[in-house]
This record gives structure tokens, sequence and C-alpha cells, in this order.
């Protein structure tokens, strides 16, 4: 097109120069106005191509970032219900963990289970399942569950919130959480601890999630099967089986439930209802199941009408040339910013929601462990009593012991010819044996006494539930309370070797510290040695373990420089890897197998080392030879 106009004004205006010569500019001012031409020409057409380019590329960012707002939103209640899910999952697990579950004992655990389900009030039932199937649940019903999801998965050592099922005894809908009953050795799953709990939450989750007018949210389950929806006709009832999305005459909803099935997360859009909307869906990680928002094509593209309307008023100032294209390279430049904003706050709500996560488990962890304190703290102060009791009434039954013995020594010197009965009845008794044997079983009892004593006393000083601020007081007395609680993982047993423990003590002051917190990091450190050792003795050929026995080495010492105490706990166990060193302190992050920990230990000594205590603790390993954790505590507190 352009060529042609060229053309053309070449020849009209060659014609008018050829007849007439002296009354028009001359060529070199044509070629010079035909250059102009040219450029205004490219440019008109390179500012329209540009406002063009510019106007679907600021409408596909704007377009992008409103999606993924919806997507945000849609992540946002699946936070919410994964939230809810993990922390039915740590109590299931908990409870299935306790002593009285893993005693298999009906006539145990059914009290037991009866009085968790006044306390925690969020359970419909519990129930115990033995490995052939057999479900017995503190309603009293006995029933066959091998076909249950819950029981097929965690029977092989998996804690599960299964699909929600219709209850064979509850006869409504609800969430199975179930979990592994550890045996004895804690090694193979001996049974399966299961609870139920109502959808409500689910439901409550998915009703309150919407964006704009039109807009709803619903819930499918492994199957594709509505477990939460709006339209209550979609979910099952006792009577009729609620069907699946996958087998739905909407083949667009066919593709988009198989996705979600799938446990992939997008936004794209859809026909559904004889309406377009945007369908935003994302899966769950604490279950099979998968959250999805429908949001009304209008409520998500209403915004770009003023990118319309501006593309229009740009389009009419073309004619401005280079001011229309400035304005519009304004615009986009305000535009792209405002998408990163976006973006950036889009990061940084997904960083505060695993922050929160991260929080909210441990939270339930140091819930947990303060019960446990208390628990300790009380049973040994129970025990203190009549121990002492027992301890202090030793020593007089000792004396009159040795006063009845001495007696009789005198009755046999002052009176040598016993009666016939006295004779006998001394054979029976064996007197001499007694008067021999007695006064050791005194001193053995006492001994045992003041063993008992030092137990209770070391579980008192560990708990320290009467010290929660921050006091002096001497570490080294917090580590041998530690190692006494410990000492029954520390003795040799037909299944382990003896650990041998190194203390070298430096000369520390008393530091300024929250006491029982300190020693819960001391707990965690020795357990995690303590389990390198004895994962350690399983792999070592016994030759090996004789020129280089199992040991723990406890050494401190005072840093002058930085008035630092220093605690360095060493193991040679069985070392970590560079990756296990690098993720060794974050939260949820374990190498156990399932029942031995969740994670939390090393995160939570972590915290109340550095954030707590203002100090540091730092790893040293060998994969398969050593382990070296190195503990600082400032002295007096910076806090």
């Amino acid at each position: 097109m352009i060529l042609k106009l060229c053309k053309s004004w070449l020849k009209i205006n060659l014609k008018k120069y050829i007849k007439n010569e002296k009354n028009y500019f001359s060529l070199k001012w044509r070629s010079r106005n035909l250059l102009l031409l040219l450029l205004v020409a490219i440019l008109s057409i390179s500012i329209s191509i540009t406002a063009i380019t510019s106007y679907n590329f600021v409408k596909g960012l704007l377009l992008d970032s409103l999606k993924q707002q919806a997507l945000l939103k849609t992540e946002k209640g699946e936070e919410d219900i994964d939230n809810w899910l993990a922390i039915r999952k740590t109590e299931i697990k908990t409870l299935a963990n306790s002593i009285v579950v893993r005693s298999l004992d009906w006539s145990l655990m059914e009290p037991y289970l009866q009085s968790e389900l006044k306390r925690l009030q969020t359970f419909l039932l519990m129930a115990s399942v033995k490995p052939d199937g057999t479900l017995r649940n503190t309603q009293g019903d006995v029933l066959d569950v091998r076909d249950r999801e819950f029981f097929q998965r965690s029977i092989t050592g998996e804690t599960v919130a299964a699909d929600p099922i219709i209850g064979r005894t509850t006869n409504q809908l609800q969430i199975q959480i179930s979990s592994p009953i550890p045996d004895k050795t804690g090694t193979k799953t001996a049974g399966v601890l299961m609870g139920g709990i109502p959808i409500n939450r689910v439901i409550e989750v998915v009703n309150n999630l919407h964006q704009g007018k039109g807009s709803y949210a619903f819930a499918l389950n492994s199957q594709g099967v509505p477990i939460a929806h709006p339209d209550t006709r979609l979910i099952g009832t006792p009577e009729k089986a609620a069907k699946s999305f996958l087998n739905s005459a909407n083949p667009r909803l066919v593709e988009i439930t198989q996705r979600m099935v799938s446990r992939r997360t997008n936004i794209e859009l859809a026909q559904l209802d004889g309406k377009w909307n945007y369908v935003a869906y994302t899966p769950l990680r604490e279950a099979n199941w998968s959250i999805a928002l429908i949001v009304p094509q209008e409520n998500i593209e209403s915004p770009l009408q003023a990118l319309n309307i501006l593309a229009t008023v740009l389009g009419g100032l073309l004619i401005v040339g280079l001011i229309s294209a400035w304005r519009q390279l304004q615009l986009y430049e305000e535009i792209r910013q405002r998408a990163l904003i976006s973006s950036q706050q889009a990061q940084q709500l997904s960083n505060t929601l695993r922050e929160l996560q991260n929080t909210q488990a441990q939270l339930i962890h140091t819930e947990k462990m303060s019960g446990l304190g208390q628990l300790v703290a009380g049973v040994a102060h129970e025990i203190n009593n009549p121990v002492n009791f027992i301890h202090a009434n030793l020593n007089h039954a000792s004396e009159y012991t040795k006063g009845i013995l001495d007696l009789l020594k005198l009755y046999e010197q002052t009176y040598p010819n016993p009666t016939p009965e006295i004779s006998e009845l001394t054979q029976d008794l064996d007197i001499e044996f007694l008067a021999e044997d007695l006064p050791k079983l005194m001193t053995s009892m006492q001994v045992g006494t003041r063993r008992i004593r030092q137990i209770v006393l070391s579980l008192r000083n560990f708990s320290r539930l009467d010290e929660a601020d921050m006091k002096m007081v001497d570490i080294h007395e917090g580590l041998d309370n530690t190692l006494m609680i410990l000492n029954h993982r520390l003795t040799a047993t037909p299944e382990r070797s003896e650990i041998e423990i190194i203390r070298k003590y430096g000369d520390l002051p008393q530091i300024e510290c929250y006491a029982g917190q300190l020693n819960q990091v001391f707990m965690n450190v020795l357990v995690n040695a303590i389990d390198a050792l004895e994962a350690a003795s399983e792999e070592r050929q016994l030759q090996t373990v004789k020129t280089n026995p199992n040991h723990i080495r406890i050494q401190t010492q005072l840093d002058k420089l930085t008035q630092d105490a220093i605690v360095q706990i060493y193991d040679n166990g069985i070392g970590m890897c560079d990756e296990v060193k690098r993720r060794v302190f974050d939260h949820m992050f374990t190498t156990k197998p399932v029942g031995k920990g969740i994670g939390l230990g090393m995160a939570i000594a972590y915290e109340i080392v550095v954030e707590k205590h203002a100090g540091s603790i730092q790893v040293n390993s060998t994969l398969g030879r050593e382990t070296e954790f190195t503990i600082r505590i400032p002295l007096i507190s910076k806090k």
C-alpha cells in the first residue's frame, strides 16, 4: 500500500516538474519530502503494531493476574482444609502410638477412646481394627471393614484421610481418619486406629469460597464424586449413591474432573450449565481430594473493560503519533509494575501460609510436650512421697532387725539348751541363714529406694515446671538429669549393645536460660544420637562393634572470648549426607520411619537455642561414621 502511494506521488509530481520546472520545488526537496512521508508512514504503522501488541500483552498480563487471584483464593480454601485435616491426623496418630491403644486390649481401649471423644469433641466415633479387618467402635458395633479405603492404606503403615463415605454406624457422610497401630517393637503394624469426623468443616470452607456474584465452589474425592457442593442433590444419600463428574454429559466438565483427580492445579475457561465460567482447581495435600472455584467469566474479565476503552482512545489518538506511543509506553510500564506487585504479593501470601502451617504444627507439638511435662512432674511428685516414707522407715527397720538378732544371740548364750519345740522351729526357720541374710536384704532395699529417689529427682528437675522464667542454672545438672531419664536406652539388651557415655565437662559457671526448654534441646539431640547408634548397630558387623563400641561423648567448655557456654554432643553412629545436614532443622523433615518421628524435634531445638536464647546450633557429620552437634548459649541472656 505504501509503495503504491509513493509511486502515485512520484508520477504526479514528476509530470508537474516536466511541465514547468521553475514553478515547483526542486527534486532534492521532493526526495526529502518522500523520505519524511515514508518515515511518518513507517512510524504510524510501528505505533499501530506496538499499540496492538502492547494491548494484547497487557490484556494477557491483567487477565493472568485476575485469574491468579481466583486460583489463590482456591488455594487458600485448600490450605484451610489441609490444616484442619493435618490436626485431625496428628490427633489420631498420637492416640495410635499411646500405650493403651498399642495394648490392643479393647476392654482398656474403649473407656480410653470414649474419654478422648469427649476431650477432642471433634470425632463422631473411634474404632480399632485388627489385621483381619474386624472393627470394634465406641458405639458397640463389630464390623468387617476389609473393603474400606482407610483400612487398606493404614494397614500398610500410612496415616490416611480417606474419601468421605456414609458410615455404616452413623448413617451420615463422614471422613475416616486412620493411622497404623505399631506393635511392641515399633517396626510392624499391629492394627489400625480410626476416627470418624463429620464433613461439616469441608462444607463450611467450600460454602465460604466465592469471588463475586454467581460464583461457587465444590470439592471432589479421588473418584471425582462431589463431597461438598451447593447443590446438595449431587451429594449421595444412604439410599442413593452420588455420581462421579467423570460420567457427566458435559465433556468439558469431564476433562476438568480428570485433571482434578490427577491432582493438577490450573485455572481454565469452560462452559458449564450454558454459561462461560473460569474454573480454578487445586488438590489437597492431606487427602486425595481436590477443590474447585467456579467464577463467571464476567466477574474476572470485567476489569478488562477499562483496558478496552483505553485501547479505543489510543486508536483514535494515533494521529498524534509519538504522543500516543509515549502514553502507551507509560501505561504499559504502570501495568507491568502492578502485575509485578501482584506477583510479589502472591508469593508473600504463599510464604505466610507456609509459615502459618509450620507454626500450627509446632504449637500442637509444644502443647503435647507441655502436657507430658506436667504428667511427668505429677507422677514424680506422687511417687516421691511413698518412696521417701519407705526409705526413711528402712533405717528404723534395720535397727529393729539388728536389735532382734542381738536379742536372739543373747538368748542362745544365756539359754544354750532350748526346748525340743524351739530347736525344731529353729531348724525349720534356718535362724543362722536368716541372721546372715536379713541385714543384706535390708541394705539391698535401701540401695533400691535411693535409686528410685534419684530417678524421681531427675524427672522433676528435667520438667522444671516451676521455672518458666529465665534463671541461673547449672547445665551439667540438666545434662545428667536427661541422661538419667534415657538410661533405659543406654543399657545393653539382647537386641542391642550398650551405649557408653563419655562425659568431658569443663569448668562452666551457671548460665541464664529457660532451664526446662534447654533440657528439651538436650533430650532431642541425645534421642537422635541414640537412634543413630541403634541404626548403626543393625548395619555394622559384630567385629566392628567390638573394635569401635557405640558411645556418646558430651563435652562442655567456656568460650572466654564470646562468653558463650559450648555443649558438644558427639556420636559414632551412621552420620548424615549433605542433603540431610541442610534440612535437619527444617519443620516436618525426618528420616525416621512412620511412627518414630514427625520432623519437629530438631526444628524446636533450633528455635529454642537461636530464637529464645540468641545462641546457635550447628551440625557436623560424616556419612556412615559420626555426627556432632555444637550448641552455643550466652552466659547472660541477650533477650
